[in-house]
């Protein structure tokens, strides 16, 4: 395995003079508990990695493409990660390299936190709270990395031969270190140690806001996800359960609540404070992050965006218990000039940050919502398929929908108000014939197996369906697309269609250029769906290192947004 020579952390050590026993510049010595818990703060990436995957998924479509509109993206690097190429040109947010260097700091903090733990160990005072914070963050962000730079998981043998990241377990104290790329299954295996002594030790107690930190249900929600996408399905269901309780209605307790955000909210702003309010059961996670990927929303930079078919069978398409864009009654989507621009949703907007309000520049900040109850069930509810139970996979389902039936008229009911989903509308709806709610799936392809249990595919789909509405704009599509082999298609301008097939290897995103160019193995690039991929390398952008770019306000060319109805 090659191996490479990139500086995360550099520790200048100085010795022999008196005047330097002290430390030459202004950081603190993390010795109290204290300290570890304001340290641990640091352990949250502030990389968003939702937009460059939700950009390489079917959840994006190109306005350009009808030949007709001559539309700017924000930044070239949306046309190379839509296009499914190596991000050449920046190293800003959403890029690979930001990512990259996001999740490493925030896995660099939590070693850090966790040496200063070991000494206060020693010490007799009791880290175990600190320790399993640390412990999860350093498990979440080589998760995430491993999500957007490697194949998904398939099994022990093949994800064996598939390229993982190294998995960084100390602070580092010197200069040039080497780093081995590893493979994907034993990259997978240390977040799962990690993760099962985290949750041994996460608690509530000394967090002011918990779902600010990994608390204990976001631990398990976390560990209901990593188990379902390597297949451990008893897993998924013991760890679900502990957040969403094992009856019916406490789980629904724990859905969003859509109609206070969707009723009673009266407008964007409300909305989007509904979906980041640390009070919601649903929310079991949140962090603050930077990305730039909502002014793709505006008309002004508006090349890519859900639009067309992308919107049209997710969010404004049909269900197994609801009619063509029933779920608008449940779910605000805003757009600007509709026919020929794309639509965003509430949880999707964005903070301003001025440093500069005369020229209207400054930072944009979102916030990010890791883990919910809702996407947790839907965890669940697969899982259930794959154990063949499907009627507790149904009432998981029946769980979901509820929560989006805000005034139950959007959905088909049943007396007393339940949305009336069964297995016989679900089998219907999702078939062959129904194309555009019929992904093509490659589950046995990615592993032999991966086999889903006889007469159960529609309720698979019909999960896969559900999530892809539930994680919208989120990135976790991208995922599911990976772990299912499902082929989908990007036709970017006038170009010949460009189709991703489930071994395609630009299903893992390519490195930061900036780390293949210091040594790190690449992530090969065999090229099956289509022909029209060209391979560059240039020098990397001459942009300050960890700096990020400011934005202005963006300058409107359309009217205000309205409210799809």
């Amino acid at each position: 395995m090659k191996k490479i020579n990139i500086i995360l952390l550099s520790v200048v050590l100085l010795s022999g003079c008196n005047y330097l026993d002290k430390n030459p510049d202004m950081r603190a010595t993390i010795d109290t508990k204290n300290k570890v818990e304001l340290l641990l703060v640091s352990a949250y990436t502030r990389a968003n990695a939702g937009a460059i995957q939700e950009f390489s998924s079917d959840n994006i479509m190109d306005n350009n493409a009808d030949g007709t509109r001559n539309l700017a993206a924000l930044d070239r690097m949306y046309d190379e990660i839509f296009g499914w190429q190596d991000v050449v040109s920046s190293n800003q947010q959403d890029s690979p390299k930001y990512i990259w260097d996001g999740c490493y700091k925030a896995i660099a903090t939590a070693n850090q936190a966790l040496d200063a733990i070991a000494e206060l160990e020693a010490q007799g005072i009791d880290m175990s709270a600190e320790k399993g914070e640390a412990l999860l963050c350093r498990a979440y962000h080589h998760f995430l990395l491993v999500q957007v730079f490697c194949h998904a998981y398939k099994d022990e043998a093949q994800s064996k031969n598939d390229l993982g990241i190294y998995y960084m377990t100390a602070p580092e104290t010197t200069v040039h270190p080497e780093y081995d790329r590893s493979n994907v299954y034993d990259t997978y295996k240390h977040i799962e140690e990690d993760l099962e002594e985290g949750l041994k030790l996460v608690a509530d107690d000394y967090y002011s806001v918990p779902k600010y930190h990994f608390n204990v249900r976001a631990a398990h929600a976390f560990a209901a996800r990593f188990y379902l996408y390597t297949r451990q399905y008893d897993k998924v269901i013991e760890h679900s359960n502990y957040v969403l309780g094992t009856t019916k209605e406490s789980a629904q307790s724990m859905m969003f609540d859509n109609y206070n955000c969707h009723v009673v909210c009266t407008n964007a702003e409300s909305q989007q404070y509904a979906y980041i309010d640390p009070s919601s059961p649903s929310n079991l996670l949140i962090y603050t992050t930077m990305s730039q990927a909502p002014y793709t929303n505006f008309p002004t930079y508006g090349r890519y965006q859900l639009v067309g078919d992308a919107l049209n069978y997710s969010l404004l398409g049909r269900g197994p218990c609801w009619s063509n864009r029933a779920l608008t009654g449940a779910l605000s989507i805003w757009s600007y000039g509709q026919d020929h621009y794309g639509s965003f949703l509430a949880k999707s907007l964005y903070f301003f940050e001025y440093t500069d309000k005369v020229n209207g520049y400054g930072f944009i900040h979102g916030v990010t919502r890791a883990f919910t109850a809702n996407e947790t069930l839907l965890c669940r509810a697969e899982a259930y398929i794959f154990k063949n139970q499907p009627e507790n996979a149904l009432q998981d389902l029946t769980i979901w929908a509820n929560s989006y039936n805000v005034n139950y008229r959007v959905m088909d009911t049943i007396p007393g108000g339940d949305v009336k989903l069964t297995r016989p509308a679900i089998e219907a709806f999702y078939r062959a014939s129904n194309e555009h709610y019929y992904d093509d799936l490659h589950n046995e392809d990615m592993s032999s197996s991966f086999v889903i249990p006889a007469g159960l595919e529609p309720m698979l789909r019909c999960v896969l369906h559900f999530r892809r509405i539930e994680t919208i704009q989120d990135g976790l599509r991208w995922q599911d697309i990976k772990r299912y082999g499902i082929t989908i298609t990007h036709q970017q301008g006038t170009d010949d269609l460009k189709t991703l097939v489930w071994n395609d290897d630009r299903r893992a995103l390519q490195l930061p250029q900036e780390v293949i160019l210091a040594g790190q193995t690449a992530n090969p690039r065999n090229i099956l769906g289509d022909n029209s991929y060209i391979h560059v390398y240039s020098s990397p952008a001459a942009l300050p290192e960890n700096e990020d770019s400011q934005l202005s306000t963006p300058h409107f060319e359309t009217t205000s947004p309205v409210m799809l109805q």
